[in-house]
C-alpha cells in the first residue's frame, strides 16, 4: 500500500511540474485519496463536476474505493476506461481528458469530457449550389462524423481513427464502407498515414501532401469535400474518405481526373443540363490553359492559318505596342495572376473594390496607353473567367502553373513548343495513378461503358459503379443485377 502511495505522490508531484496548467481535486476517502487531474480550458466543467466530482464526493465514506468499484457504481460518465500505463496520463490530459487517480490502486480512470470550441454548421462557400443540402463540415472531428452518420445509417460503415504527429497527437478518421470499398485502396490509405513521421499535423492539406505516390506530382490524387452529401455519395461510389481534426475539408481517394469537373448539381437535376455541364467544364479548363499560348502563336508564328483581313485587323490594334507578343501575354498574365491573388487575401468588403480597379481601370488604362492589344484583354479575361468554372479548385492549381509553361514554350518554338509540352502533360497524367487506379481512367485505360458514364450519369441509367474502381459491390442495389447493363 505504501509503493501505491508514494508512486501516487510521485505522478502527481511530476505532472504539476510541468507548467501544463493542470488542475487537481483531491477527495479523501477513509485510508486513501483520489485525484481528479484536468486542465479547465479543454475539459466540460459543469459536467466534470455533475458526473464525477458530486458522485465521488458524496461517496466519501466508502472504506474500500477502487477504480473498478469507481467506474462501475459512483460516476456517471458514459464515455470513461481503466488504464494502467501511467506513461499516458499526461497525453490524455493534454487531450481534453479527466483523469482519475488513486493512492491505493495501480488503475486509473480517464473520462472523455473534452470541450472544444467550434463554430455552428455553415452553408457552402467554395461548392456552392442552387439545388441540394446547405449543411458542410467544419473543424471538428466529431461533428464531421456525425454529419456522415445522420446520411449513411449503415451498419458496414467503418471509421478508424489514427493519431498523427509525435507532438500534436492529430486525430486522422479513415471512413468507408466496408462491404463496397476496395481493400487494397483501403490499406494503402491507412498505410500512407501510419508511416507518416512529424511532429505535427495542423490542416488536411499538410496530410494530403504526405499521402501523395511521390512528392514530385504536381497533380492531385485525392479531392477535398466540403459537403456532407458529397461525402456520403462518395462513400456509396466506393470511396474511402480521410477526415482531419481541425480541418473543415474532408480528403477523398481515389479520385480519377474527370471527377474533378463533376459537381453535386449535376446529379440532383436534369441528366442532359449535367452533360452540357461537364462538357462546358472541359472546354473552360482547355481555355484557361491555352488561349493565351494560341494568341502567342497566331501573332508570331503563325498568321498565315488565319484570314489575312482578320490578320491586318490585329496587327492595327497592337500599331503602338511596344512589346512583342510573348512578352505582352506575360506581362499581362502576371497582372492577372496578381488580381487573383488579392482577392483571395483582402476582406470581401475591399475584394469588390479591387476587382473594379484592376479589371476595369487598369485594363482600360493599360490598353488607351497602348501597352497591351484589347484582344489580348478579351482573351487573357475570357481564360480567367474560365478558369473559375471547374468545381474542385485544386484541379485547377497545376493548371495555372503550367499555363506559363505553355506560353514560354509557345513562345519559343511556336505551335510546335506548344505540342511538346501538351504531349509531355498528356503523357504525365496516364502515368499518374491514385491509390492503384489509373488517374485518367475510364478514358486511359479505355473502358467504353464507364466512359460514357463519365459525361453521361444518373443513377437511373447506371445501375453499376464504375467498374475501374475494382469494388466488392459492383451493384448500386441488388433490384439491379439483373437488369441490362
Amino acid at each position: 500500500m505504501e509503493r501505491l502511495r508514494i508512486r501516487y505522490d510521485k505522478i502527481i508531484s511530476d505532472l504539476t511540474s510541468r507548467d501544463i496548467n493542470l488542475t487537481k481535486r483531491v477527495i479523501k476517502y477513509p485510508g486513501c485519496s483520489a485525484a481528479v487531474l484536468f486542465i479547465k480550458e479543454l475539459t466540460q466543467r459543469q459536467a466534470l463536476a455533475n458526473l464525477i466530482i458530486k458522485p465521488m464526493a458524496e461517496s466519501c465514506r466508502e472504506t474500500h474505493i477502487t477504480a473498478k468499484k469507481t467506474i462501475e457504481s459512483i460516476i456517471y460518465a458514459d464515455d470513461c476506461k481503466i488504464e494502467t500505463d501511467e506513461k499516458k496520463i499526461a497525453t490524455y490530459i493534454l487531450a481534453g481528458m479527466a483523469v482519475i487517480l488513486f493512492s491505493n490502486d495501480i488503475s486509473y480512470i480517464t473520462v472523455n469530457l473534452k470541450q472544444v470550441e467550434k463554430r455552428a454548421i455553415p452553408k457552402p462557400e467554395v461548392t456552392y449550389t442552387i439545388r441540394g443540402p446547405k449543411d458542410c463540415f467544419i473543424e471538428d472531428l466529431d461533428t464531421n462524423i456525425s454529419l456522415i452518420r445522420y446520411r449513411i445509417k449503415n451498419d458496414k460503415l467503418r471509421i478508424k481513427i489514427q493519431e498523427v504527429g509525435d507532438r500534436t497527437k492529430t486525430r486522422v478518421a479513415v471512413v468507408y464502407i466496408e462491404d463496397i470499398a476496395d481493400d487494397v485502396c483501403v490499406k494503402e490509405v491507412k498505410k500512407r498515414i501510419n508511416n507518416i513521421s512529424i511532429d505535427g499535423i495542423l490542416e488536411s492539406g499538410e496530410l494530403q501532401a504526405f499521402m501523395l505516390n511521390r512528392k514530385s506530382n504536381l497533380f492531385p490524387q485525392m479531392g477535398l469535400i466540403e459537403r456532407s452529401d458529397m461525402a456520403g455519395g462518395a462513400l456509396l461510389e466506393g470511396k474511402v474518405l480521410t477526415i482531419v481534426d481541425g480541418s473543415g475539408w474532408v480528403l477523398v481517394a481515389p479520385k480519377v481526373f474527370s471527377e474533378f469537373m463533376w459537381s453535386c448539381e449535376d446529379f440532383y437535376d436534369n441528366k442532359y443540363l449535367g452533360v452540357f455541364l461537364r462538357v462546358l467544364r472541359v472546354i473552360a479548363l482547355f481555355l484557361s490553359l491555352s488561349l493565351s499560348s494560341f494568341y502567342i502563336g497566331l501573332v508570331s508564328f503563325h498568321n498565315d492559318i488565319l484570314p489575312s483581313s482578320y490578320m491586318i485587323s490585329i496587327a492595327e490594334t497592337r500599331v503602338r505596342v511596344p512589346f512583342n507578343a510573348f512578352v505582352e501575354v506575360l506581362l499581362i498574365e502576371i497582372i492577372v495572376e496578381l488580381i487573383h491573388e488579392s482577392l483571395i487575401r483582402v476582406p470581401t468588403k475591399i475584394g469588390t473594390a479591387i476587382g473594379i480597379v484592376g479589371a476595369i481601370i487598369i485594363g482600360q488604362a493599360a490598353v488607351s496607353a497602348g501597352v497591351f492589344s484589347p484582344l489580348l484583354l478579351i482573351i487573357v479575361s475570357i481564360s480567367l473567367i474560365a478558369s473559375f468554372v471547374p468545381t474542385d479548385y485544386t484541379i485547377m492549381n497545376p493548371f495555372r502553373l503550367l499555363k506559363f509553361v505553355f506560353i514560354f514554350a509557345t513562345g519559343a518554338f511556336g505551335f510546335f513548343g506548344f505540342t511538346l509540352v501538351a504531349t509531355v502533360m498528356l503523357a504525365n497524367l496516364v502515368s499518374i495513378n491514385t491509390f492503384g487506379v489509373p488517374y485518367m481512367a475510364p478514358a486511359a485505360p479505355y473502358l467504353k461503358k464507364d466512359f460514357k458514364k463519365s459525361f453521361v450519369y444518373n443513377k437511373t441509367m447506371a445501375p453499376m459503379r464504375p467498374k475501374f474502381l475494382r469494388l466488392k459491390d459492383k451493384y448500386r442495389g441488388t433490384g439491379n443485377k439483373n437488369q441490362k447493363l
